[in-house]
């Protein structure tokens, strides 16, 4: 049985995962990287032995990854750790919640005239320009750009399935 490994980060294609108990092994993580390698759908995979630390790029379902690991013994997902459990529901609601409090707080706050994603537009694009200023552009400051991106349409009061109907609508009224 591999040792345990906790998923830290995840995007779609992409996972970081934790292996704490081989922290320092430099062979053990080097026999990873070529053997998880091998598996079906995997793109790439980078480990560092330093802070046990393994980053998997990958074009299949992540629950094949997990399946071949195991198999080959190179590790075990802890128990509940999935990326499909990452935000349990309540997180999710509790997280909606907080950000309906903090728009309204912002509402009362600024008389109206701010939105809280007006005003996570404008941090957002302020994080951006100072990551970019220290030179942080590869992740961080294209980071933060994207996700103002993302705001933006929503900070003019309604996003684009909203703006979609909208269109429809007045078509259809003409």
């Amino acid at each position: 049985m591999g040792p345990l490994a906790r998923v830290v980060h995840t995007l779609p294609g992409r996972e970081r995962i934790k292996i704490e108990e081989r922290r320092g092994d430099e062979d053990y993580f080097m026999a990873l990287e070529k053997q998880l390698a091998g598996c079906p759908g995997v793109l790439a995979v980078e480990a560092n032995f330093r802070t046990a630390s393994v980053l998997i790029r990958y074009t299949v379902d992540d629950l094949q990854v997990w399946r071949y690991a195991i198999e080959q013994g190179l590790f075990r997902i802890a128990e509940g750790e999935s990326v499909r459990s990452a935000i349990s529901p309540a997180l999710a609601a509790k997280v909606a919640r907080n950000a309906e409090t903090a728009e309204s707080d912002v509402k009362a706050a600024s008389r109206h005239d701010l939105r809280l994603r007006q005003l996570m537009f404008v941090g957002l694009v302020g994080v951006g320009i100072a990551q970019a200023i220290e030179g942080n552009i590869a992740v961080p400051a294209v980071a933060a750009f994207w996700y103002a991106l993302n705001i933006f349409p929503s900070a003019n009061g309604y996003c684009n399935v909203e703006r979609g109907f909208a269109d429809t609508e007045s078509t259809e009224r003409s």
